[in-house]
């Protein structure tokens, strides 16, 4: 299942930054849903992560109802729900969006058409909103569906009390977007990134919708303080991780800005920067995704170059 989620699982490019002008594609093939996977993983203290094709999923369950962290895609909606059934037989009360994009979001309508209330960053909120108004046709990402749309919207923080946790839900400063939120476990000591945070190979960065890597490089230093030396991170894709993983992570995000940033000051083109594959070595560890070195250059470098 690690396999599948790390191979498959990343959707922002692919349905965000591949119109942006002079940046390498990323394709990605859909599953057959039907033979598609949601997996529990059973992190203690009555929080779950579930990991499928899209964004992992939390789940906190108490007697009054469940908590959760994200969506998936539509098409896994009922695998989802029956996951969440085998931890709980209690209703689904609460979901939290961590951030706009339709591997995390999808669900949305489903859900709340059954009155789940649906919680966002207003940045996220409105995201979803602009591009529901793109009349796209139903069964489509983002099709027009007032139910898809959140209905508390955040600012910079809340606090739920469920099943003996206190959940913290914290607006942090741009990074993967502009709308990012993360979530606190508090007793369990574990902590949901959304994509701020992916486990194990390259990131997407949303820029057209405020995200930035100088944003992600400067939030593991927050997202490292409040982990202690056990502390276990639900990360948007991957597998879990822990605060060392956060370090390693920053450390070759910097050196990918460093390579690209002194490209730019020699005064390289973009398409001079990927040819020359500066990124082969780290390539070995990172690149093994549906996020290629080419494509992640060209984010990087868009956010670098000089600008009028």
């Amino acid at each position: 299942m690690k396999r599948l989620a790390g191979t498959l699982g990343m959707v922002c490019g692919w349905l965000l930054s591949v119109t942006a002008v002079g940046r390498p594609s990323e394709h990605m093939e859909l599953p057959d849903w039907s033979r598609t996977p949601v997996e529990d993983r059973d992190l203690g203290h009555g929080v779950h992560m579930l990991e499928s094709f899209g964004g992992n999923i939390g789940v906190l369950a108490d007697e009054a109802g469940i908590l959760l962290v994200d969506a998936e895609w539509p098409q896994l909606h009922d695998k989802v729900v029956a996951a969440v059934a085998h931890i709980s037989p209690k209703p689904i009360r609460y979901l939290v969006n961590t951030h706009w994009h339709w591997d995390h979001v999808g669900g949305d309508a489903a859900f709340g058409k059954t009155g789940v209330v649906i919680f966002s960053s207003e940045q996220t909120r409105k995201h979803i909103a602009d591009a529901q108004k793109q009349n796209g046709p139903a069964g489509e990402p983002y099709a027009p569906d007032p139910a898809g749309l959140p209905v508390v919207t955040i600012v910079s923080g809340v606090k739920f009390h469920l099943a003996g946790q206190t959940v913290e839900i914290i607006h942090v400063p741009p990074a993967h977007t502009d709308g990012d939120l993360i979530v606190r476990f508090v007793e369990a000591d574990i902590v949901q990134t959304g994509d701020t945070f992916f486990h194990g190979f390259y990131p997407d960065i949303d820029q057209p919708h405020g995200g930035t890597i100088d944003g992600m490089i400067a939030f593991y230093d927050t997202l490292y303080k409040m982990c202690g030396p056990h502390t276990r991170i639900i990360p948007g894709h991957g597998p879990v991780a822990n605060r060392d993983d956060v370090r390693e992570y920053q450390a070759m995000l910097r050196e990918v800005r460093s390579r690209v940033a002194k490209a730019v000051a020699a005064g390289m083109t973009e398409d001079a920067l990927i040819a020359a594959h500066p990124l082969d070595d780290l390539d070995k560890k990172w690149g093994g995704n549906l996020i290629k070195a080419p494509y992640l250059l060209a984010i990087v470098y868009e956010e670098l170059k000089p600008h009028p």
